[in-house]
């Protein structure tokens, strides 16, 4: 049985996708621990 999941390393044409879960993922896992401020000047676009 075959993978569904294709490993590669990222290009140009991923940073878009790459942003939105690194700053969606620090929104959620830093809430109440870093200051609300911070967070949401987290940007996709930075």
């Amino acid at each position: 049985m075959g993978s569904i999941y294709t490993i590669r390393k990222a290009v140009p044409d991923d940073a878009a996708g790459v942003a939105k879960v690194h700053v969606d993922s620090w929104r959620t896992t830093y809430r109440e621990i870093v200051n609300d401020e911070f967070l949401a000047s987290l940007s996709y676009e930075k």
